[in-house]
């Protein structure tokens, strides 16, 4: 069984043009996710799937391994299959989804998730979350929640306060949990996935909710991490701020 990271790294971005390019102490943030990544002791294999030439020059000229794939990916992880199209990938081989907008992002984590999957076989996928330790995160939308059985299993992921607080009774210390962007697959996973149908996905613009409808179970481990998702130039600032440096500009 081998196990292989893929970044999926689309140069469009909305509310952060050219996310990926954006420099932080003088290296390109996809960069910085992609030097960070390879220090997580799990990955035989880690490769950068994008839609763009400019991603792929600044991958190569850190060391590393970039694949084009269609701008037209409606997904990370319809980017990740078709790149698997050009990596020698079988069958039960486990791929790890690493978000390139999550540059600190710690590799213990990322390890921690592949063990959980590796060892649960009664899973389909794994991912990430830490107790919100900040009350205003749990109504914002751009911090996704995640509820989780008593086996570490998720319910439900969403952009809105899950659980609901109805009463505004006292809260249950690590009753919210904050999502964080990593999954890791079975192969047979992704073998599946455009065959799957969801009705939330589209709602809540999150495509983990695809395999949750679909029945298939998502290992869910609760980490200590500091990893930010940079959405923003306020995202970005902050990040700045973190790493003790001043932004050299793009």
């Amino acid at each position: 069984m081998n196990i292989i990271g893929v970044i999926p790294a689309r140069l469009k971005s909305t509310r952060l043009p050219e996310k990926m390019l954006a420099k932080v102490n003088g290296r390109a943030l996809i960069e910085l996710v992609y030097l960070n990544a390879k220090k997580a002791s799990c990955l035989r294999e880690l490769y950068v799937a994008t839609d763009n030439i400019k991603i792929k020059k600044v991958i190569e000229a850190a060391g590393g391994k970039a694949i084009m794939t269609p701008a037209a990916c409606k997904s990370g992880t319809e980017r990740i299959r078709e790149a698997l199209k050009t990596i020698r990938v079988n069958i039960n081989d486990v791929v790890v989804n690493i978000q390139g907008d999550e540059p600190l992002l710690e590799h213990a984590s990322i390890d921690r998730a592949v063990r959980a999957l590796v060892n649960d076989k009664t899973c389909d996928a794994s991912t990430l979350a830490s107790v919100i330790t900040d009350e205003k995160d749990i109504n914002d939308p751009s911090v996704v929640k995640v509820v989780a059985d008593r086996r570490g299993n998720a319910m439900y992921f969403s952009r809105a306060a899950v659980p609901y607080n109805r009463d505004n009774a006292k809260k249950v210390k690590g009753a919210y949990l904050k999502h964080i962007g990593l999954y890791v697959y079975r192969k047979s996973v992704l073998d599946r996935w455009l065959k799957l149908e969801s009705a939330y996905e589209s709602v809540e613009k999150l495509e983990q909710l695809r395999m949750l409808e679909n029945g298939l179970r998502i290992k869910v481990v609760t980490v200590k991490s500091k990893s930010i998702g940079i959405d923003t130039k306020e995202d970005l600032n902050r990040l700045i701020r973190l790493t003790g440096k001043k932004n050299t500009g793009r």
